[in-house]
């Protein structure tokens, strides 16, 4: 038998071998391209990543003696605490919004549509986000823009006296996010909606209960993991967001995104990537206790419901 044969039939028998071989790939991927930057992006966050000359050239070297200089940096900076406001205020309003949009869709589409119909409204959420994301977020700068198509139609039907001023503004990032995000918290709550035995409604008008009972006392619980998935997925990426804002919202605003986009760029040589990274760890842990708080609270009173 030879040796190709032989490590072939080891890997049939050994169970623990071929589950190590099957994640290999998966795990090391994300060893590389996750976990190595952050662990970089966090030594760099307490400055144990230096650049020292020896002899004609500059290395990396590992230092041992952590420092919360641009932890402390970044807190003292002017605008730092307006800045996780503004990002906490877009996430917020981004993913409540979304909600409040997506579920009544959710529930019509489950509920009220046959399969066929199904499919093809589902076909036509999907169709705009074929297109890449920047050009949709033009999109919407064009049709919100003084001489954009909104603008003029209102002119036109009479409804405003002159162009309306939306781009620049709070109400254009709103928006802009909103329409971004919405496919991500409309296809977790419509996969959940979607399973939901139609008898226990039927059982519910039965005994007696009102629509409004039985959307709050059976469709919402049954709904839940639905609605905390699509949450996490939208308020997470929502809560880093720069690029809408600087588009639509004429760069006047500055969440956490931009500010960390703006460190690494802009701030010259190891300093800017040292708080940048900083920074970085502060949205990672601004997520984090989010999150926590979100499962502690929010989940929690979906269960009492």
């Amino acid at each position: 038998m030879s040796l190709l044969s032989r490590l072939a039939d080891r890997i049939r028998r050994d169970r623990r071998l071929k589950t190590i071989l099957f994640l290999s790939p998966g795990l090391i991927t994300l060893a590389i391209f996750f976990f190595l930057p952050f662990v970089v992006a966090l030594l760099l966050s307490f400055g144990m990543l230096v650049r020292e000359r020896i002899g004609d050239a500059l290395v990396w070297v590992l230092s041992l003696q952590p420092s919360l200089e641009y932890y402390i940096s970044f807190f003292t900076s002017p605008g730092t605490s307006v800045s996780i406001m503004q990002s906490l205020y877009y996430a917020s309003f981004t993913t409540i919004g979304t909600l409040l949009i997506s579920f009544p869709m959710a529930y019509y589409m489950a509920f009220k549509l046959d399969r066929r119909r199904k499919n093809f409204v589902l076909f036509l959420i999907f169709l705009p986000f074929w297109v890449n994301f920047i050009i949709r977020v033009y999109a919407i700068r064009f049709l919100f823009h003084p001489d954009g198509i909104v603008s003029t139609t209102l002119m036109a039907l009479g409804i405003t006296d002159g162009p309306i001023s939306i781009i620049g503004t709070d109400t254009a990032v709103l928006i802009t996010m909103v329409y971004s995000y919405l496919i991500f918290m409309l296809l977790p709550i419509y996969g959940v909606v979607e399973k939901i035995n139609k008898e226990l409604i039927e059982a519910a008008y039965t005994l007696g209960a009102t629509p409004f009972k039985t959307l709050v006392k059976v469709t919402l619980p049954l709904a839940k993991p639905g609605i905390i998935a699509g949450s996490l997925l939208v308020f997470i990426p929502a809560m880093g967001e720069f690029i809408i804002p600087i588009i639509v919202g004429g760069g006047k605003s500055y969440p956490i995104g931009r500010l960390i986009f703006d460190q690494f760029i802009k701030v010259s040589g190891i300093q800017g990537w040292a708080l940048g990274s900083a920074a970085a760890m502060v949205y990672v842990g601004l997520i984090v206790i989010a999150t926590y708080l979100y499962f502690r609270f929010v989940g929690r009173e979906v269960t009492l419901i």
